[in-house]
């Protein structure tokens, strides 16, 4: 797995793959940019779509096989650069590192490969609909490796992220 972006991400990412199984032959770039207001992290993908149509038989109709994979095995992580501006470096590896454990999810989980239509309705049914739990269960594993305190349910770190992602200085 190859690993690029900036300094401080690329540390935090390695620390985070350690509660992942090995994405093989992936390449993974992560940095800090500039995303739309509420939106703490997101990850991306070049995805190639192929149709395969059958043709009809005698008393069927034309059929479409759509098969959607990612191409060349390219992921890009981006975060809110507002979390950048933390001051308390502490506070700020915490919340980047619960931001990307949630974003290798995706990544695990092979959302990615979702069709983008309707991506907000579909959100909090399929896709994020048991990502939270596992995001926290994930992470406070992490955090038991680094011999810290697990999170409960409402964390503080959650808070943070609206704050700062909210925040429009």
């Amino acid at each position: 797995m190859e690993i690029s972006g900036s300094a401080e991400c690329k540390e935090l990412l390695t620390e985070c793959l350690k509660v992942f199984k090995p994405f093989r032959g992936a390449y993974i770039n992560i940095d800090y940019s500039l995303l739309p207001r509420g939106i703490a992290g997101r990850v991306n993908a070049e995805i190639e779509t192929v149709r395969k149509r059958k043709k009809p038989g005698l008393f069927r109709k034309e059929t479409i096989r759509i098969n959607r994979r990612i191409k060349d095995n390219e992921f890009y992580i981006r975060i809110n650069n507002n979390l950048a501006k933390i001051y308390d470096d502490k506070l700020r590896k915490e919340v980047v590192t619960s931001i990307i454990v949630h974003e290798l999810l995706h990544i695990e989980r092979k959302d990615l490969l979702e069709h983008s239509k309707n991506y907000h309705r579909r959100k909090h049914k399929k896709i994020h609909s048991a990502l939270e739990k596992e995001a926290l269960e994930r992470l406070n594993t992490l955090r038991r490796l680094e011999n810290l305190e697990p999170l409960g349910k409402k964390n503080y770190l959650e808070d943070e992220i609206k704050r700062r992602v909210s925040n429009t200085e």
